[in-house]
């Protein structure tokens, strides 16, 4: 396994947590998402980069193509639904609550962490494309 790699599953894992823990704030604030949006959320933002990880260990150029895909959705949903979009969803219109700071934060967090998802992928994806047999690498 090479650096990059590496990168890719803890990129994922740090996403998952954070996302786990902003439900949780989305839970205790009551604020719940449409039946389309829950389905987006559950299949793109969810699901989608946990199921890039069995793919990573057969097919690197496959779950970094997926990951990028999945993550580049991700961002756009959240950040349209979080900063954009005036809605219940929006950071700044979320009620007062001691909750609100991790809602705000987890919002922020998972941007952040899709965007570096998203520069793992495409770095992972063009180093697989240039050595399709994934023969060992050269260090760098």
């Amino acid at each position: 396994m090479n650096r990059l790699e590496s990168y890719f599953i803890a990129v994922v894992f740090a996403h998952l947590g954070v996302v786990l823990v902003h439900t949780i704030a989305h839970l205790w604030l009551q604020i719940l998402p449409a039946p389309p949006d829950t389905a987006f959320i559950l299949a793109v933002i969810l699901i989608g980069p946990v199921a890039t990880l069995p793919i990573l260990r057969f097919n690197r150029t496959l779950a970094a193509a997926l990951l990028a895909v999945v993550m580049g959705a991700a961002f756009v949903y959240g950040f349209q639904s979080h900063f954009l979009i005036a809605g219940p969803d929006q950071v700044a219109i979320v009620s007062s609550d001691p909750w609100t700071l991790v809602f705000v934060a987890t919002a922020v967090g998972i941007g952040v962490l899709e965007l570096a998802s998203l520069a793992v992928a495409v770095a992972l994806f063009g180093r697989s494309i240039r050595n399709p047999w994934e023969y060992p690498e050269r260090p760098r």
